[in-house]
C-alpha cells in the first residue's frame, strides 16, 4: 500500500469496527516531552487496521472471528470486550461468538473459554442486548454418548483428519518433524482413556455442532493454536484446512493476522509450520 492507501485502510477498517486507533488512548494523559514520540506511535500502529485488517484476502467478519479467538486463548480481556463489540457491529450474531469460543475450549481449556465468555455476557449486556436475570442458567444436555461418537465419526471424515484429502484412500500426513507423534510408543491404557475423552469433546461436542460451520471453526482453531505457539497441533489443523478447501494465500493472511496481535516472530514461526504441510501437499515447491 502507499501511505494515502494505508491511512485510508485504517480508517475504514476501525470506522467499521467501531474500535479506536490500535492500543490507544487519545483522550488519556500526554506526556508532553514525549508528544511528538507518542503521536508517532499512533501513526506506526495503523499497519494493524491499515495493511492487515484492510487486505481483501478474509472478509472483515472472518477476522472478527480470528482476533476474538487469538484474545480468548491470551487471555487479553480489555481488548476481547472491544472486538467482541465490534464483532456485533458487524453483522456477527451473540450466539456465534459464543460458539468461537466454545470452539476454543478444547485447545485452550474451560477457564479461558469461561472467563472470555463472561467478558461477552457483559458485552452483550451493554449493547442492550441481554437483560439481568436471577434465575439460574441450566446445562442442556445436546448429545448423548452415541451423538458424540457418531459427530466424530462424521468429523473424521468431513475434515479428512490426519490425512492429505478426503478420499477414503488419502494418504496420511507427515506430522512435524521433531513432535510429539513422531515419538512412536504404545499408549498407556489410561492414555487410551483420554484420547478418547478429548476426541469426544473436541470432535463431537464442539467440531460436531452446526453453528459456524467448518471453514470458520477451521480458522478459529488455528488462531488460537497459533496464539499459543502449539506448533505440533497447528501444523495438523493447517491440514485439516487444506482438506476443506482453505487456500495456502488464506491461510498465510490468518496467519499474519494472528502475528498482528501476538507479534512478527509469532507469525513467521507460523508460516514455517505451515510450510511444511504447503511442501507435502505440493501447493510451494522445493526452493
Amino acid at each position: 500500500m502507499t501511505q494515502e492507501e494505508r491511512i485510508a485502510a485504517d480508517r475504514r477498517v476501525r470506522e467499521q469496527l467501531g474500535l479506536p486507533m490500535t492500543g490507544a488512548n487519545t483522550t488519556g494523559w500526554i506526556c508532553e516531552q514525549a508528544r511528538q514520540a507518542e503521536r508517532e506511535i499512533l501513526g506506526a500502529q495503523t499497519y494493524c487496521f491499515g495493511e492487515i485488517w484492510g487486505r481483501p484476502g478474509l472478509d472483515i467478519q472472518t477476522r472478527c472471528h480470528i482476533t476474538i479467538a487469538v484474545l480468548t486463548s491470551r487471555y487479553q480481556h480489555g481488548p476481547l470486550a472491544d472486538y467482541v463489540g465490534a464483532a456485533i457491529r458487524v453483522g456477527i450474531e451473540p450466539s456465534d461468538v459464543l460458539e468461537n469460543m466454545l470452539q476454543l475450549s478444547s485447545y485452550t481449556g474451560i477457564t479461558a473459554v469461561s472467563e472470555a465468555m463472561n467478558v461477552a455476557r457483559r458485552v452483550f449486556g451493554e449493547l442492550d442486548l441481554a437483560t439481568r436475570s436471577d434465575e439460574e442458567l441450566e446445562p442442556t444436555y445436546a448429545m448423548d454418548r452415541d451423538d458424540r461418537l457418531a459427530a466424530v465419526g462424521r468429523i473424521v471424515r468431513d475434515v479428512g483428519i490426519g490425512r492429505m484429502g478426503l478420499e477414503p484412500d488419502a494418504p496420511p500426513f507427515a506430522f512435524l518433524k521433531g513432535g510429539v507423534w513422531t515419538e512412536k510408543a504404545r499408549d498407556l491404557d489410561v492414555e487410551e482413556d483420554f484420547n478418547r475423552i478429548n476426541g469426544e469433546y473436541g470432535y463431537g461436542e464442539c467440531w460436531g455442532r452446526q453453528a459456524l460451520g467448518y471453514r470458520l471453526r477451521s480458522f478459529i482453531t488455528m488462531a488460537g493454536l497459533q496464539a499459543m505457539a502449539l506448533n505440533e497441533q497447528l501444523h495438523f489443523h493447517i491440514n485439516n484446512a487444506i482438506n476443506l478447501g482453505i487456500t495456502g494465500e488464506e491461510v498465510h493472511e490468518c496467519l499474519a493476522h494472528v502475528g498482528a496481535y501476538c507479534g512478527g516472530a509469532n507469525w513467521r514461526n507460523a508460516a514455517n509450520v505451515a510450510r511444511d504441510i504447503f511442501l507435502q501437499r505440493g501447493i510451494v515447491e522445493p526452493a
